[in-house]
């Protein structure tokens, strides 16, 4: 007989993949995380409805997000294709993910360059320069989406998208910024 159960974990140990025991796997809006890999039934209609191509097949054959590709629009066709309720409107908002940039970011290092930020609709990344040509970075996890557009245009690839339980602390020039509105 054969089991319809895919343990993600024992497969990526196989195959030499480990990963914190913490870290979420990035899938579609609205999913139901805690019965997705049980609901899911793996039939790729989200894959398919997704316009701008960031929704993709990963282990096991369920469907992740992979901003390499673009960024989500938010356009709600991968939920309206779902027969299952693994992914369901009920779930406001569609996700709890946030930007996060590494240290490998050019503009810390007093290189010129605000892709990320140039793309951020919301504007959530922030740049303050300093003297001598660098700029302290920040993102205003409460203003980003989540959407992803700041991940493909970062030269460097300094820029990654994951859960808010996975963040650090807000950095100190949001900490400033809330000291002056206050």
């Amino acid at each position: 007989m054969h089991s319809t159960t895919v343990d993600i974990s024992r497969r990526n140990l196989l195959r030499g993949r480990v990963r914190d025991l913490g870290q979420l796997p990035l899938r579609p809006p609205w999913a139901v995380l805690s019965s997705f890999h049980t609901l899911c039934s793996r039939c790729g209609d989200c894959i398919k409805s997704c316009e701008e191509h960031v929704i993709v097949m990963t282990d096991g054959g369920f469907p992740g997000v992979n901003f390499k590709q673009g960024e989500c629009s938010f356009c709600g066709d991968c939920v309206t294709v779902c027969k299952t309720g693994a992914l369901s409107r009920e779930i406001d908002p569609p996700w709890s993910m946030v930007a996060q940039i590494n240290d490998r970011c050019l503009s810390t290092k007093g290189i010129t360059c605000r892709s990320c930020g140039d793309v951020c609709d919301t504007r959530a990344i922030r740049f303050k320069l300093k003297v001598g040509g660098r700029a302290d970075l920040s993102i205003e996890n409460n203003k980003c989406t989540g959407c992803g557009a700041c991940v493909s245009v970062c030269p460097v690839d300094a820029v990654s998208v994951s859960h808010m339980l996975e963040q650090q602390p807000e950095s100190s020039l949001d900490r400033d910024q809330q000291e002056e509105i206050a």
